[in-house]
């Protein structure tokens, strides 16, 4: 191990001594924190693991067809253990993801913490996704032989603290598999050879949902015929600037779809208390008449909600970054985000063609929204543009599935013994 691994250790057993207390204060580090002594799951000895690690829900949702596609090539059916680092992605499909046979909370990473949950769960190989990579858990799978795989990278600019980190954890993975040609070219010229350009597998995931999209009770009647606008996992900064832009826009026949990123009482209150105009909560028996704004106060309904929008605005871009945009241009309308786009590279893509634009003031985006409202041809040509751009992309699980394939795991899933 590198020579800082040592401080990390110990930087990382007083961060794990500090947790309860900070959970005294904090409920959702205390969720995190208790979560965190779950024991891991012991697999049946006749059953290969496979082990997929996501940070969170949208991670998940990147690894999720890639893993599904590898579970319908092979022979041998192995034990699928998914883990995570934000407590809401096993709490949202825990239930209901049936390809896993185990999923909860990655182990803190620590050495006498990890060489246990390996050693109890044997993998023949683990999935990281994205970016959540821990140094431990790493050096630790390495030492017992156990091939590694990113899936999803994305590559930025070479150069910071960031960098450096990932620069310590990438020589561990047998294979990357990255999103754009781009982010190959980097890695390669900071002497990564085995990097493979797969796209990105979100768009399988969304595409799917779109074949089997089911209509959400009364949004199209409560539409009707005017302009729509749904503003998707909406953060407080999010509704700060959406309300803006309403005030500027009420002299327009405007239905706005206000989904919260969080649906908690606190959230619901913030939205009540800035929105301008009259608004109702989905789960109210009666909607008001009056009201153009409805405000999604359950979970699950977005990416079946962008279907009734006329034009998308995707929160989390004035935080660490936006929400997956994919899911509503799959439904091929025009998206709109805040300035903290750049580290997704489907953003910069949309950005190009013309399907997307960003904002950093509220009266730029009310005059676009003017814009399509007076124009609504200008949607039919957005429309064409992100057919084209659907149309272009890879089938990212057959892609990375040319090159797991020939991997002596995968052979023996496949059943081949010599």
């Amino acid at each position: 191990m590198r020579a800082w691994y040592p401080l990390y250790v110990f930087l990382m057993a007083m961060a794990a001594g500090v947790m309860p207390l900070i959970g005294l204060f904090s409920p959702k580090v205390r969720l995190w924190w208790r979560a965190r002594r779950t024991l891991p799951p012991t697999p049946p000895l006749d059953r290969p693991v496979l082990w997929m690690h996501c940070a969170s829900v949208g991670e998940f949702e990147q690894g999720r067809p890639i893993l599904e596609y590898l579970l319908q090539k092979v022979q041998v059916r192995p034990y699928v253990v998914i883990t995570f680092f934000s407590p809401s992605g096993w709490q949202r499909h825990r239930q209901s993801y049936p390809v896993a046979d185990w999923m909860g909370p990655a182990p803190i990473d620590l050495p006498w913490i990890v060489r246990r949950w390996v050693r109890t769960l044997r993998p023949v190989a683990v999935f990281f996704v994205k970016y959540d990579l821990w140094p431990t858990l790493l050096h630790t799978l390495q030492a017992e032989g156990c091939p590694t795989y990113l899936l999803a990278a994305h590559v930025t600019p070479l150069r910071g603290l960031r960098w450096w980190w990932r620069r310590q954890l990438l020589p561990s993975m047998r294979y990357i598999f990255v999103q754009t040609q781009v982010d190959q070219l980097r890695l390669s010229a900071a002497g990564f050879a085995r990097v493979a350009v797969s796209g990105d597998s979100r768009l399988v995931r969304v595409k799917q949902l779109a074949e089997n999209w089911l209509p959400v009770s009364g949004i199209a009647e409560w539409v009707g015929e005017h302009f729509c606008i749904v503003a998707g996992s909406v953060w407080e900064e999010d509704v700060n600037f959406l309300a803006q832009a309403c005030k500027q826009l009420r002299s327009y026949s405007i239905r706005w779809i206000l989904v919260p990123h969080e649906v908690s009482p606190k959230q619901l209150k913030y939205i009540s208390r800035t929105w301008p105009v009259q608004l109702s909560f989905y789960s109210e028996s009666d909607w008001n008449p009056r009201a153009d704004t409805l405000v999604i106060d359950t979970v699950g309904l977005l990416a079946y909600l962008y279907a009734y929008a006329h034009a998308v605005w995707i929160g989390g871009g004035f935080g660490r970054g936006i929400h997956n945009i994919l899911e509503a241009v799959v439904y091929k309308k025009p998206v709109f985000f805040g300035p903290n786009h750049t580290e997704f590279p489907e953003a910069l893509e949309l950005l190009k063609l013309g399907i997307a634009e960003s904002f950093r003031y509220p009266v730029g985006f009310a005059n676009a929204i003017k814009s399509l409202v007076r124009d609504r041809r200008r949607l039919q040509l957005i429309e064409s543009q992100a057919e084209a751009y659907l149309a272009s992309k890879p089938n990212t699980p057959a892609l990375v599935w040319e090159y797991l394939c020939e991997e002596l795991w995968t052979r023996e899933l496949l059943g081949h013994t010599s």
